[in-house]
C-alpha cells in the first residue's frame, strides 16, 4: 500500500507566489512540489499526496474535466484536500461562494483563505489538512485490517465445513484466535455505539441551535419594539424632565438584551472566523452574567481581570464560545461544589507554549478546583469526541472546538491539572493594537440632505414587517421624522401595493411567513430594477440576500436615528459613509 506522504503540490504560478509559499512549507519540513503549470500538477496529483495548494488565479487555467477525472480516480477512503488563496474583490459577498461554483462536484475537501494572510493562518491550514489526509490513510489502514479479519473468519468456517472428523482438534487450535477476533468485533461494536451516541447528541445540539436562533430572533423583535417606543417616548419629555434617566436606563436594558441575543445567536450558526482586535476584560465582564447562569447554588465563579485596557486578536464570537466551553467543563467537573476562576494576564515572555512564536500575547486562563484530569489522559482531552463525561453530559467536540478556535487565532493552548485538586485551561492570543473609533461620520451629502429637507421629507417609503408592534413603532418613528410611510403586513401585501406606486426605499422584514424579506425585494426589484432595499432582521444568517442590488442590512434592535441615516444615505447616494 502506498504510505502518507507530506508531500504538498504547489500551483502559484504568477509573481512570486509559489517561492514565497514554498519558504513557508520550508519552515513546516515539508518538501513541497512546485508546478509551473496546470497539467504538471495533473500529473503530479495522485493517491500519495497529502495536500494541494493553490491560487485563485492558478485556479482559472486547471482543466476541471480533467481534475474531476483524476479525482475520481481516487479510492473510495480518499478525498485529498485542496488549499485555495484567494482575494476578495469589492463585488464578493462570500469568496466561498464565488469559487465553489467552478469547482467539480467531487472537489469536496477545499479550504478558503482570504488573501492577504498571516503565515500562521496558512500553517495552521495546512497542518490542519496534514493531518486530516494522515486520518484518511489510518481509515484505509483499519479497512483494510477488518477486511482481513473477515476474511480470516470465512477461512475457518471453510475449514471447519471440511473438517468434521477433525472438529475437536480443529477448535482447540482455534479458540485462541476465535478469541481474539471476538474481542476485536467486540471493540468494534463499542466504538459504533460510541459514533452513534456522538451523532444523537450533535443532532439534539442543532435541533437546540436551531431553537435558539428562533428565540434570540423573536427576543430582538421585542427589544426592537421596547427601544423604538422608548426613543419616541424619550422625544416627547421636555429638556430636563426627570423622565429622562428612566428612558436612558431603559434604553441601556435593551442594549444588554441585545448583547444577551448575539450570545445566544453565536451558538445557533456556523460562521467564518473573522479576526478583529478585542477588549479582552470587558469581553470577559459582559459575559460573567451568563456564564453565571450555568452553573447551581454549589458553585461560584470570579473575574481577575489583569490585562486593562489590552486587546488581542480573536474573532470574539468565537472566544466567548471558547470560554462558556471552559467554564461549562469546570462546572461539570466540580459535582460537590467549588470555584471557578477566569484570569487575564498582560504580556509577558515567560511560560509560553513552545509552539508560539516569538512575540507578545495576552493569557487567558480558565480554572477550577474540581477532580482534575489523570495524568495519562491530558494530551487526549482535545482529540475530537474524546470525554470522560456520560451520555447527555458531552459530545467530546467541547475542548477540540477551544484548541481549535485558539490556535486560528494564532494562539495555543496550555493545560495544567493535579487529580483531586483541579484544572486550569490557559490561553493565549496574539496582542492587537486598540481599533479606532467606530462611530459613523455622516457624508456631507447625507448632513445637507437633513438639513435641506426637514430629515425625510419628500421620501417615500414601503415597510413591510409581519410584527404589528415592531411595524407600529416604526411607523411612529418614520413619520415623526416627515417620511410618508405606507405600511404592510406581509409581503404578498407589500408586492400589491409595489404594483401600484413606486417608493424610494422598501423596508422589509427578513423573516416572514409565506414570502419573505429577500423573495420580496427580488421580486420588487424586477418590477423597479432600481429600487433601493433596507432589510432589517432578528437574524445573523442573511445568505439569501446574496445577489440582491442596492440592498442594505440593518440587525434588530436598532435606534431610530440609525435607521433615518441609513435611509437618507440610500437615496442621496452615500450609503458607503453610513
Amino acid at each position: 500500500m502506498v504510505p502518507f506522504s507530506r508531500q504538498v503540490i504547489v500551483l502559484a504560478p504568477y509573481g512570486r507566489d509559489a517561492a514565497i509559499l514554498t519558504d513557508i512549507l520550508g519552515t513546516l519540513d515539508i518538501d513541497p512540489v512546485v508546478c509551473p503549470t496546470s497539467q504538471w500538477l495533473l500529473e503530479q496529483l495522485h493517491e500519495a499526496s497529502g495536500a494541494v495548494l493553490l491560487t485563485d488565479e492558478a485556479l482559472a487555467s486547471i482543466d476541471l474535466a480533467a481534475l474531476e477525472k483524476r479525482l475520481d480516480a481516487q479510492p473510495p477512503w480518499s478525498d485529498i484536500p485542496f488549499i485555495v488563496l484567494a482575494r476578495r474583490s469589492r463585488a464578493d459577498s462570500s469568496i466561498q461562494q464565488r469559487l465553489a461554483a467552478r469547482l467539480p462536484k467531487r472537489m469536496t475537501n477545499v479550504v478558503y483563505i482570504e488573501r492577504p494572510m498571516s503565515a500562521l493562518v496558512l500553517v495552521s491550514a495546512i497542518e490542519a489538512a496534514l493531518t486530516g489526509r494522515r486520518r484518511q490513510f489510518q481509515i484505509r489502514d483499519e479497512l483494510v485490517a477488518v477486511a482481513a479479519t473477515n476474511d480470516r473468519l470465512r477461512q475457518a468456517e471453510a475449514r471447519l465445513a471440511r473438517s468434521h472428523e477433525e472438529l475437536e482438534h480443529v477448535v482447540a487450535a482455534r479458540t485462541a484466535e476465535l478469541e481474539r477476533t471476538n474481542n476485536e468485533l467486540r471493540h468494534e461494536a463499542r466504538e459504533r455505539q460510541r459514533a452513534e451516541e456522538a451523532l444523537t447528541q450533535a443532532q439534539k445540539m442543532e435541533a437546540v441551535g436551531r431553537l435558539t436562533g428562533g428565540i434570540a430572533h423573536d427576543f430582538n423583535n421585542l427589544l426592537m419594539s421596547l427601544s423604538a417606543n422608548l426613543e419616541l417616548a424619550n422625544r416627547q419629555l421636555d429638556a430636563g424632565h426627570p423622565a429622562h434617566g428612566f428612558v436612558a436606563n431603559a434604553l441601556g436594558a435593551t442594549q444588554r438584551g441585545t448583547r444577551l441575543a448575539s450570545q445566544l445567536l453565536a451558538f445557533s450558526r456556523t460562521q467564518k472566523l473573522t479576526l478583529q482586535p478585542v477588549c479582552v476584560d470587558q469581553l470577559i465582564q459582559e459575559l460573567a452574567t451568563l456564564a453565571r447562569h450555568s452553573l447551581d447554588a454549589t458553585q461560584e465563579m470570579r473575574f481577575v481581570p489583569g490585562a486593562p485596557g489590552a486587546y488581542l486578536m480573536a474573532d470574539p464570537n468565537q472566544l466567548e464560545l471558547a470560554i462558556l466551553n471552559l467554564v461549562s467543563n469546570g462546572r461539570d467537573a466540580m459535582p460537590k461544589g467549588g470555584r471557578i476562576t477566569i484570569s487575564t494576564y498582560a504580556p509577558r515572555d515567560n511560560d509560553l507554549p513552545a509552539d508560539l512564536t516569538p512575540g507578545d500575547y495576552i493569557e487567558l486562563c480558565v480554572s477550577d478546583t474540581g477532580v482534575g484530569i489523570a495524568p495519562t489522559l491530558v494530551n487526549q482531552v482535545f482529540d475530537p469526541f474524546f470525554t470522560t463525561k456520560p451520555v447527555g453530559k458531552g459530545t467530546g467536540l467541547g475542548l477540540s472546538q477551544v484548541w481549535g478556535i485558539t490556535h486560528q487565532c494564532g494562539g495555543a493552548v496550555k493545560v495544567r491539572s493535579t487529580p483531586g485538586e483541579g484544572t486550569a485551561f490557559c490561553l493565549f492570543f496574539p496582542v492587537a493594537a486598540a481599533p479606532e473609533s467606530t462611530e459613523a461620520v455622516h457624508p456631507a451629502t447625507l448632513i445637507a440632505a437633513k438639513a435641506m429637507q426637514g430629515v425625510g421629507s419628500g421620501i417615500k417609503v414601503l415597510l413591510v414587517d409581519d410584527d404589528d408592534n415592531v411595524r407600529d413603532s416604526l411607523v411612529a418613528g418614520l413619520e415623526s421624522e416627515n417620511f410618508s410611510v405606507t405600511e404592510a403586513s406581509s409581503g404578498v401585501r407589500g408586492l400589491e401595493l409595489m404594483t401600484l406606486a413606486r417608493p424610494d426605499v422598501l423596508l422589509v422584514d427578513y423573516s416572514m411567513p409565506n414570502m419573505n424579506g429577500a423573495d420580496l425585494a427580488r421580486a420588487a426589484q424586477k418590477l423597479h430594477p432600481e429600487l433601493q432595499v433596507l432589510v432589517i432582521t432578528g437574524y445573523t444568517d442573511t445568505a439569501a440576500l446574496d445577489g440582491i442590488s442596492n440592498a442594505r442590512v440593518l440587525h434588530k434592535p436598532f435606534a431610530l436615528t440609525r435607521l433615518n441615516d441609513m435611509i437618507l444615505a440610500m437615496v442621496s447616494g452615500a450609503a458607503q459613509g453610513v
